[in-house]
């Protein structure tokens, strides 16, 4: 059993935690949501999840990285793991820039890093592989802010990227978060 931490117990909002459920949805093990502040103490950043051997560890790379390999969702090979990473990364820049601002006020950057995602499909029908990694997952929710705050049509332009943001919201643990009734990001 799988502890995660993180606000409303994700029934206000997915937020960061989109990837981390994500990611346990995949993998089909047991988990629970928990609050906060039921975390174990000295915790701020959230998510949050506590692992079999009790250790709770953070941040959201970090939890995708060590799950993410213990269940074999970051790909069959060393490089494919570690292009894994690098895309895990890339969301998370994507997120940040999106969600800054930085890609209303430089559109020509947003374009640069929808670029580097279409170029990452262009042998595979995931950001790594055939199949979902925890790259696509976090890349899911680097994406919803995208669409809320640069654009929702962003990926137009970009068609296999347009293409994984359909294959990825139709693959099963995507679609039952999306259908869920919270929302994606607050």
């Amino acid at each position: 059993m799988y502890s995660v931490y993180y606000f409303s117990r994700c029934r206000s909002y997915w937020g960061r935690a989109i990837a981390v459920v994500l990611m346990l949805e995949e993998a089909g093990v047991d988990y629970q949501v928990h609050q906060p502040e039921e975390a174990p103490p000295g915790r701020f950043t959230f998510p949050q999840i506590t692992l079999g051997t009790g250790e709770t560890i953070g941040q959201v790379p970090v939890i995708l990285n060590v799950l993410g390999d213990k269940f074999g969702l970051t790909g069959r090979s060393e490089i494919a793991k570690i292009l894994c990473q690098q895309a895990v990364l890339d969301a998370d820049d994507i997120f940040s820039a999106a969600q800054s601002g930085v890609f209303s006020e430089n559109p020509a950057r947003a374009a640069q890093w929808f670029g580097l995602l279409q170029e990452k499909l262009a042998h595979t029908r995931f950001l790594v592989a055939d199949t979902p990694t925890v790259a696509d997952f976090h890349a899911v929710f680097a994406t919803e802010w995208v669409h809320k705050s640069f654009s929702p049509d962003a990926y137009d332009s970009f068609p296999r990227l347009a293409q994984w943001w359909k294959d990825i919201c139709e693959h099963p643990p995507v679609q039952r978060m999306k259908t869920s009734g919270i929302p994606m990001i607050p």
